[in-house]
């Protein structure tokens, strides 16, 4: 689905790739006339009109002139200049290059310098561009934020055009995480505003957007419904490279439905209109990959493996933003010569590289074809591994809930697209005599308050449901944790009095018949070995302690074996807690005090409990390296913190963590007293 996010986010900015002997002769001139230019301003001003004429060209070296100019504005105080080229700069690592993360490198070297000196307009821009940073490097949240940012700075300008931008790409970024839902609400604004602009341009965008959610989610008709619109605009106002786009959806949904001649004929409708395009060399790779999976998948092996051939002749055809449908095409090709081992090899990278991405559909394609790959080597087990991922997948994709809520949404669609026909209408309804008017409206008004009264009690029923299966999910896991403490438990115990016992026996009987002390000595460490997995596995004497005293004592055995200091602060005698809550808080904290040894590097630890009025707080709290929170989302996001905020959600604890960059960290787990 991302070949087609790309391709509009790429349209957006009017990349221009196609250069010739003209072009390069203006690009020589220009450089000797800013080699010769004395004057700063007109030298500034023929840099700035050069970063325009290689707009995004590999070969004439835009980013390090795109750099230049940038430094030159900034120290001429040149701002508007700077802010432009700069969000040039971001959006060639992010759709060129395939570098978001040099994109948002990019964005921290100068947007503090020219945050306070720039237009509302220009900083909307340059946070739509860092949002695509973000979301091409996985960090959908942060790159959400930043989308928001740039709506606020559009409404701001007054800009609506703008505000559209940013409200699309979120669109694209829910439509990418499955949030079908979201990804049509974000998608139908969009469009609305550019129908308001009359951006005919981005009109076709979001239909096409729109056209490849509706087809995701079954919706065929729909989907054809709008794309076809979408085709009769680019064809009417000659927008060559949309309709690659468009073609290359078409030809999709043909396959969905198994109708592979009119798969094949969209896809060189394609090729066709590519060659018309401004984009050609964009395009051209991404349309050769598609061919040869295409041909592969139809039998026709010598014509899949010419149009390889043809991809293979530059190698830039392979790597970067283009290396995800290589990777893809090899694997179907050599799945198609039966070649298995082969098609292993490379669709393992393909699955690597995609679950990096935001694309379940990607991801679900990769496992599906390792499922058949491996049944065809016998690997049956390893097949079946697979086939189930690639099921799980398939069904978050097309559950009921999303299909209903998309067909909702669907509706309010049709409905707005009713409504503005009716507006379309009013003159010819005025000549209409009064009585059949009323009845008109009444009619209408029946049909929307039947409508908002179905909506509401489908909505009432969906949260009902999700209410209650949030419940029993819930319930699940709780009984899930309880039944691993327990059988954690009675290995702990197995382990100290059967095992333990016995090494205990062994010394001894070692002791009074041999003199040599090593002996007892590699025995002793055993059974330190042993008391030590016990101990981790269940906390000694959990029951009897009590949780304070299990803390404390956890608390001395992380002093005993650490370098950091480790103190506490615990007045409180006992805790209002109820005592299946009380394994949960000491795994939390546990995993707290493992997190600080591992990852702080702290000098010193401090853990305290406070009594409050309604609720008892813990705090872990160490003067380590600590991390930006608003950064670090990758650590945030780890299987351990995962953890933390699982276990902490289903005893109802409100967990938080504050860190500053270089001055530590602090964990508060605040729960509610019973």
């Amino acid at each position: 689905m991302r070949i087609t996010y790309i391709v509009l986010l790429l349209f957006t900015y009017t990349i221009t790739f196609a250069q010739d002997i003209t072009h390069q002769h203006k690009v020589d001139a220009l450089k000797a006339r800013i080699s010769s230019e004395k004057h700063k301003g007109q030298k500034l001003q023929l840099l700035d009109t050069l970063t325009d004429l290689i707009y995004h060209d590999t070969k004439l070296g835009f980013d390090s002139i795109c750099r230049a100019t940038i430094d030159y504005a900034i120290q001429l105080d040149s701002f508007s200049i700077a802010s432009r080229n700069t969000q040039g700069l971001i959006n060639y690592y992010n759709n060129v290059l395939g570098k978001p993360e040099d994109g948002i490198t990019v964005f921290n070297t100068y947007f503090n310098t020219l945050k306070d000196h720039i237009t509302d307009r220009n900083l909307a821009g340059i946070y739509i561009d860092v949002g695509d940073s973000f979301y091409f490097s996985k960090a959908v949240d942060t790159a959400l934020s930043y989308y928001n940012k740039a709506i606020k700075y559009a409404e701001q300008a007054g800009n609506d055009r703008v505000k559209a931008f940013a409200i699309l790409n979120q669109g694209y970024a829910f439509m990418d995480e499955g949030q079908f839902p979201k990804a049509s609400q974000h998608l139908q604004e969009a469009s609305k505003i550019f129908v308001t602009v009359k951006d005919t341009f981005n009109i076709i965008a979001s239909k096409n957007a729109l056209s490849i959610l509706y087809s995701a989610n079954g919706f065929l008709k729909e989907a054809r419904a709008e794309r076809e619109q979408a085709i009769a605009l680019a064809k009417q106002t000659q927008n060559y490279g949309l309709l690659v786009s468009l073609y290359v959806n078409t030809a999709s949904d043909y396959k969905k439905q198994n109708l592979q001649k009119e798969r094949l004929e969209n896809l060189h409708k394609a090729v066709a209109v590519n060659k018309k395009s401004d984009n050609y060399e964009f395009f051209n790779p991404i349309l050769l990959n598609v061919l040869v999976i295409a041909y592969a998948e139809n039998d026709s092996i010598a014509k899949a493996k010419s149009y390889l051939n043809t991809l293979k002749q530059d190698q830039r055809n392979m790597e970067g933003i283009y290396e995800n449908y290589y990777y893809r095409a090899r694997s179907h090709l050599a799945y198609a010569e039966k070649d298995y081992r082969t098609a292993l090899q490379w669709n393992l990278k393909y699955l690597d590289l995609v679950k990096t991405s935001n694309n379940i559909e990607n991801i679900e394609d990769a496992e599906a074809l390792l499922a058949k790959v491996y049944e065809k080597l016998n690997l049956y087990e390893d097949a079946y591994t697979h086939l189930k991922a690639s099921k799980k997948i398939e069904d978050s994709l097309k559950s009921i809930q999303k299909n209903n809520a998309l067909s909702y949404y669907q509706t309010l669609y049709e409905t707005s697209k009713r409504d503005q026909k009716i507006k379309d209408q009013n003159s010819e309804i005025q000549l209409l005599d009064e009585q059949n008017t009323r009845k008109a409206l009444l009619l209408w008004l029946s049909i929307i308050l039947l409508i908002a009264l179905f909506s509401i009690i489908y909505l009432w029923r969906s949260r009902k449901y999700s209410q209650k299966n949030a419940k029993l999910q819930k319930v699940f896991a709780q009984d899930l944790i309880h039944s691993v403490e327990a059988e954690r438990k009675r290995i702990s115990s197995e382990l100290h009095d059967s095992v333990g016992q016995s090494l205990l026996l062994i010394k001894n009987k070692i002791f009074l018949e041999s003199d040599n002390k090593t002996d007892t000595a590699l025995v002793d460490s055993a059974i330190d070995e042993i008391r030590t997995i016990s101990q981790q596995l269940h906390p000694f004497q959990f029951e009897k302690l009590g949780l304070i005293n299990s803390i404390k004592n956890t608390i001395e055995n992380f002093q005993k074996h650490s370098n950091i200091f480790y103190s506490e602060d615990i007045e409180v005698e006992s805790l209002e807690v109820s005592k299946d809550k009380e394994i949960f808080i000491y795994r939390i904290l546990q995993e707290c005090l493992n997190n600080v040894e591992k990852h702080s590097e702290a000098k010193a630890c401090i853990i305290r409990i406070e009594n409050l009025k309604d609720a008892i707080l813990f705090e872990i709290k160490d003067n380590g390296v600590g991390f930006d929170v608003t950064e670090n989302t990758k650590l945030l996001n780890s299987l351990g913190m995962k953890t933390l905020k699982e276990r902490a959600q289903l005893i109802g604890a409100q967990l938080s963590i504050d860190s500053i960059k270089g001055k530590g960290t602090t964990i508060q787990i605040k729960i509610q007293k019973d």
